[in-house]
Formats: C-alpha cells, sequence, structure tokens
C-alpha cells in the first residue's frame, strides 16, 4: 500500500489518538508502549482548521514534509461575482436557482467571428433592405456603425442583459419540465383528475403550448408573406421578427407572473405592492404610446392591459380579506383613525381600478374606433375657404347693397357664422329683416357666379362660412376622448347603463368587456355594503365598550 493511502486511510484514527492523548495520560502511555514494539512508522500529519499540520502522537521529532496527494485541477469557471457586481436578471437568477454566478470571460476569438457575422449580416440587411440592393458604401458605412453600437452596448454588459431575459425563463421552465418529468416535484391535488395531472405537469404543458403557438405564428407569417408576392428574404425578416415579438411577450410574461411573485410570494403586501405598480406602470406606458401616437403592438397592449386589470382584481380580494381582519383584530379599541385611513384606501383603490377600466375600454376604441356605438354623433367638418369667381379669389361677400355679411341667421334666428350644421348639413339663411338669402356679391355689387377652387375645378353649391364663400371637403366623425370613456365605465360599474355608448355587436372584445365590467359593479357594491356594514358594527362596538367603561 502507497505511503499516501496509508496516511489517508490512518489520519482519522490519528486524530482520535490525539483527542484520547488529552483526556487520559494512562491511554497515551499504553498506545506509545504499542507502537515502540513495532517498526518505526512515519510522522503521519493532522491537518487542523486553520490549513496548517500538526504531528501526531508518538511520531518522531523529526520534521518530515509529506507530499499532497495530487487531485485533477478543475476547469477554471471565473471568479464569483461580489454582489454589487451583480446585474439585476444575474441576482434574480442566482436567487432562484440558489447557487452564484460566475463570470466567464470572452476571448479574442469570439469577438472576432462575432464581429464579422455581426458585420455581414447588417451590411446584407442594410443593402437589401434599405437600400433595395443599389448602395454598397452607404451599406458598408452603416454595417460599421452598427457594429460599433453594438460593441459600446456588449461594453456596458447589454447583452447579456438580453441574453439573460430569454434564456433564464426558458431554463427555469426546462428544469422544472425535468423535474416533473422524474416526479420530483411536489403538487397541489385539483378538483378532478385533469386538474391535478395539469398541476402536476404544468410547466411541461406551458412548454408544449409556447411550442404549438410559436409555430403557428411563424406558419402565419410566411403565409402571409407568400399571398403578398414578398421575397425569400422580406418572408424569413418578417417571420423572425413575429417570432421575436411572441418571445418578448412569453418571457415577460413569465417574470411578471410567474419568477418575479415566486420571490414575492413569502409576502402578501409585497405581492400586492408589486401587482399596483406593475398596473401603475402599464398605464404610465400605455399614455407614452398615446402622448408620441406609437401605434404598433395595439393587441398585445390591449391584452397586457386586460391582464393587468384581472391582477388589480386579485388584489382587491386580497386587500378586503386584510382589512376585515384588520377589523376583527381592533375590535375593542378606539380605532376610528385608522378605520377611516382603511375606508379611504378601500375606495381610493376602487376608483384606481375604475380608471384602469376606463384606459381599457379607451385602448379597445383606439384599436377599432367602430368597436363602440354612441347615440351622439359629432363630426370634423373641413372646409376649402379658397375659392375664385371669375379667377378673382373671394376674400369677402358682400349683400346687393354693397354692405360686407360677416353674419346671418337660422330659421330660429340665431346668429350664425356657416351655412351648415355640426353634421355638415347646409341649412337655410337669412338676413336681418328675415329674407332669405339666396346670392352673395362682390364690392362692386356684381353677383359672383362661376365659382372654382385653387385648382380650377367647378364648385357647384358653395356654402357661407365667416364672411366669405368655401366648399366642404370632409365631414369625418370627431374621434371620442378619454373622458367619453371614463363616463361609460362608471355608468357600467355603477349598473346605470343609459346607453348612450355601447359596445358594437360586431366586435366581441367590446361586448366581453361592457358585461365584465356590468359584472364587477355588481360584486363591487356587494363587498361594498359589507365592507361599510363592518364599518359601522365597528364604530357601534367602539362606543358600547366605551359606554360600558364609563358606567
Amino acid at each position: 500500500m502507497a505511503a499516501e493511502d496509508l496516511k489517508d486511510k490512518n489520519a482519522p484514527k490519528a486524530t482520535s489518538t490525539t483527542k484520547k492523548k488529552t483526556t487520559t495520560k494512562k491511554s497515551s502511555s499504553s498506545s506509545g508502549t504499542k507502537k515502540s514494539s513495532t517498526k518505526k512508522p512515519r510522522a503521519k500529519a493532522v491537518k487542523t482548521d486553520s490549513g496548517s499540520t500538526k504531528q501526531s502522537a508518538g511520531a518522531s521529532t523529526k520534521k518530515k514534509t509529506t507530499r499532497k496527494p495530487r487531485t485533477k485541477k478543475p476547469k477554471s469557471q471565473g471568479r464569483i461575482k461580489d454582489q454589487k457586481e451583480l446585474s439585476t436578471l444575474e441576482t434574480l437568477e442566482a436567487e432562484i436557482e440558489g447557487k452564484p454566478v460566475r463570470e466567464k470571460k470572452l476571448g479574442k476569438t469570439f469577438y472576432l467571428i462575432f464581429s464579422i457575422v455581426f458585420y455581414a449580416i447588417a451590411f446584407f440587411y442594410v443593402n437589401n433592405v434599405v437600400y433595395d440592393g443599389g448602395d454598397y458604401l452607404q451599406s458598408a458605412i452603416f454595417a460599421f456603425a452598427a457594429l460599433f453600437i453594438a460593441f459600446v452596448l456588449m461594453l456596458f454588459n447589454i447583452h447579456m442583459l438580453v441574453f439573460l431575459f430569454f434564456v433564464l425563463p426558458f431554463k427555469r421552465l426546462f428544469k422544472q419540465a425535468k423535474q416533473e418529468a422524474k416526479k420530483e416535484i411536489i403538487y397541489s391535488v385539483g378538483k378532478n383528475q385533469v386538474q391535478t395531472t395539469f398541476n402536476k405537469y404544468k410547466s411541461i404543458f406551458t412548454l408544449v403550448l409556447y411550442a404549438l403557438f410559436g409555430g403557428l405564428i411563424a406558419y402565419a407569417a410566411v403565409m402571409d408573406g407568400v399571398t403578398s408576392d414578398e421575397t425569400v428574404l422580406e418572408i424569413i425578416y418578417g417571420a423572425l421578427i413575429s417570432l421575436l415579438i411572441y418571445l418578448v411577450v412569453i418571457c415577460s410574461w413569465q417574470y411578471l407572473f410567474n419568477i418575479i411573485p415566486s420571490i414575492l410570494e413569502k409576502s402578501i403586501d409585497a405581492k400586492n405592492g408589486y401587482v399596483l405598480t406593475l398596473s401603475a406602470a402599464v398605464i404610465a406606458i400605455y399614455i407614452i404610446f398615446i402622448t408620441f401616437e406609437i401605434t404598433y403592438l395595439a393587441e398585445i397592449m390591449i391584452f397586457v392591459l386586460i391582464i393587468g386589470f384581472v391582477a388589480l382584481l386579485g388584489v382587491n380580494l386580497n386587500m378586503i380579506v386584510g382589512e376585515i381582519n384588520i377589523f376583527q383584530n381592533l375590535r375593542g379599541r378606539k380605532s376610528k383613525a385608522v378605520t377611516r385611513v382603511v375606508f379611504v384606501i378601500f375606495f381610493g383603490f376602487h376608483i384606481y381600478v375604475i380608471l384602469y377600466a376606463s384606459v381599457v375600454a379607451y385602448s379597445i376604441y383606439n384599436w377599432e374606433p367602430d368597436s363602440f356605438n354612441f347615440a351622439e354623433t359629432h363630426y370634423d367638418i373641413e372646409v376649402d375657404t379658397e375659392l375664385y369667381s371669375n379667377t378673382t379669389l373671394i376674400e369677402q361677400v358682400y349683400d346687393s347693397g354693397g354692405e360686407p355679411i360677416d353674419v346671418l341667421y337660422d330659421m330660429a334666428g340665431n346668429e350664425v357664422t356657416a351655412g351648415f350644421d355640426e353634421d355638415g348639413n347646409t341649412i337655410d339663411l337669412y338676413d336681418e329683416q328675415g329674407g332669405m338669402v339666396w346670392d352673395f356679391y362682390d364690392a362692386t355689387g356684381a353677383n359672383l357666379f362661376n365659382i372654382t377652387d385653387g385648382d380650377g375645378n367647378f364648385v357647384n353649391n358653395p356654402v357661407f362660412y365667416e364672411g366669405r364663400l368655401a366648399r366642404i371637403e370632409s365631414i369625418t366623425p370627431r374621434s371620442n376622448t378619454y373622458g367619453d370613456f371614463l363616463y361609460w365605465t362608471v355608468i357600467s360599474v355603477s349598473t346605470i347603463g343609459y346607453g348612450d355608448i355601447a359596445p358594437s355587436t360586431e366586435y366581441p372584445i367590446a361586448q366581453a368587456w361592457g358585461g365584465f365590467l356590468g359584472i364587477y359593479g355588481l360584486t363591487f357594491f356587494a363587498l361594498s355594503i359589507s365592507f361599510v356594514s363592518n364599518i359601522a358594527m365597528e364604530g357601534v362596538n367602539t362606543v358600547r365598550q366605551e359606554n360600558r367603561k364609563d358606567d
């Protein structure tokens, strides 16, 4: 047997012998006598906590160096980052996985290959999509600029943030799916076998659904490109963009509704605060979309808004339960101030829910303006006042006596400055004496005729407009404002339902939203009545207990 093996084998015994030496002198001398009758052994080394070696009992006092056994040097995985160096997503990953994140340095070969591939792709895209293959010099310059920007972003570790944004949710799902396949997870038993099976293999089902929908989206994008006679490059580009948007959506979903809540699940207050912050952020993003007229991805934004609203309802129920518990715990105490504060928070939250619901309704309207019917429709009317009579610009109209006309009258005797109503319909005009006005004249008293526009086109039946003649160019329904949908939401939630604004039967999403708000209104009133009655009972109990103490 080798000396190293003998040393490892006897190491625990040496420790035990040393321990016995410190407790009983007799045991130590006996051990020394036994060892003296045998061949003198090599000095044994006992490893201490500090990493130094100590000679065992009965060994020679002569110092001998012991050769450490050779161990296979592990592959370098980089240093462990300090907590201050971790980025947000890396911290999140370390929190979920329960292990430190190691920094892997990228070599020169990687950067060289990345530069070549990235530059080739950027040049190919810019040259074919932006310049239609007609300007190689400009394409080369823009590709170089894109590569430079990419390296700047990599310098600030942005690429790892983007990479982990897409990788971490799927890494977590695959890990959970692997545990589900090996039956290494604890799952909840559902009401029936189907629900239990889903709980048992939830991550596997999720991955299958993600793959199925991803394939359908790619197929739809390819077929749309084929029917539109697009080139192969355009078809591939459209499919990749559709899949990228799909990945952004599902990764955001995993972060917002699975990963982050799983970290906050130990605290209901933290989870409620997270959902409220998330809903406020969604509304802020939507307001930014409206402000800067960002009309892309309207369907996805509406979907996110509705999901956020449903999450708010869950927070609503948690708040109600929590507030009822607060009242029960405060029973018998002077809690008027606390009761008022909780009452204000409760109804303030419901006002926020109504505001949020009105934002969703407004977003549906912006997506499909015909999704709601309005009893009173107002129109925006565009007029062309640059008209000519016998090639002379008409700047003012006059009566037959040469007096300028700025104001006329309708049938009821009201002053009007335009010969049409708010719906664009022409109306009869009268002068101060009540005579109907048919003709208009110039400053010389000559009748205005042969009216044409700036392009020389003949204008039939021009209308009076602010002291001159004009032609109605267009009559379009006026876009409704957010205030209209705030009003409609309040009326729907309060279950009044005047019907002056109603969802169109041609758009199921608008119908579903209107019905949902009606149901929410009924639930809101039921909960509010119980909530207010609970507050009233708390007040009555407090007064009774105070009176008993006084008696």
